[in-house]
């Protein structure tokens, strides 16, 4: 199986920019909690991006029914984190959503076809 960089190439570089959105001189802390709330916002819409694509693949009533409960509830997980989020830096908040659908599409649209 081939690893990651023999198919990306050598610059390989993080797509999704988590650090916290504080400012440098935000306690430790109050870092810690910003940095929880950005890895709850990329779990939550990842889980949401297989949870549609195995949506789309799915034809059992009961396991759409699941599925769409699931991704109800990863809407509602980023949305609240989010919201937390826009309070600290909206602005920077903003490049982090870009980056994160950026990384989406890169991961995951590929495979979809």
């Amino acid at each position: 199986m081939k690893k990651r960089k023999d198919i990306l190439g050598e610059s390989i570089k993080p797509a999704i920019n988590v650090n916290p959105l504080a400012h440098p001189k935000a306690s430790d802390e109050a870092k810690k909690q910003l940095l929880e709330l950005q890895l709850r916002m990329v779990t939550s819409s990842i889980n949401h991006e297989y949870a549609r694509i195995e949506l789309a693949d799915d034809d059992s009533f009961e396991r759409r029914e699941e599925l769409l409960e699931y991704m109800h509830l990863c809407r509602r997980q980023y949305l609240e984190a989010r919201s937390e989020l826009e309070i600290y830096d909206p602005y920077a908040l903003a490049d982090f959503e870009a980056d994160l659908i950026r990384q989406k599409q890169a991961t995951i649209a590929p495979y979809q076809a």
